[in-house]
């Protein structure tokens, strides 16, 4: 099942192109440019967090999806909505949304909210175990900038 892991990562990062604004696949015509990376979160003998490569990921490890937007053209782009998605068989990492100030996240691909989700009645935390993509709208993105997001995921033991 783990053994695919990695082409599941790369069909959610192309989902996640297409799905986080029109303009993020660039072409000569497009003006962003994504650059979608994947880490696998180790601690090495030093005790310091180390990110590295993530080809193939083994249930209980952690990973960092990274995705760096882009505007290529010589003109600001608005309102681009940088999305990435929490695959099956893997769990979002509470606090780990890079930038936490104005992510939010969704439980049904649908209806986005600010993290921390809460129930219905706003009495409950939703786990964020539940989370199914995170989001964050960036209301200008000036030309030749980059805005630059990221979460961490736990591979499912199950």
């Amino acid at each position: 099942m783990f053994k695919n892991f990695s082409v599941l990562i790369t069909a959610m990062f192309l989902a996640t192109q297409l799905h986080a604004a029109p303009t993020v696949a660039a072409t000569k015509n497009e003006p962003i440019v994504v650059k979608l990376e994947n880490f696998k979160v180790s601690i090495n003998t030093e005790g310091k967090e180390v990110l590295s490569d993530a080809k193939n990921a083994k249930p209980g490890e952690v990973l960092e999806y990274r995705a760096t937007y882009t505007n290529v053209s010589t003109k600001p782009i608005s309102n681009l909505v940088a999305t990435l998605p929490v695959p099956k068989d893997t769990a979002y990492q509470a606090q780990t949304a890079k930038p936490m100030a104005g992510a939010e996240a969704t439980i049904d691909s649908v209806t986005f909210a600010p993290v921390p989700l809460m129930s219905a009645d706003k009495k409950q935390p939703i786990s964020p175990k539940e989370y199914r993509a995170l989001r964050w709208k960036v209301s200008t993105l000036k030309a030749k900038e980059a805005v630059v997001v990221s979460i961490r995921i736990k591979v499912n033991q199950e």
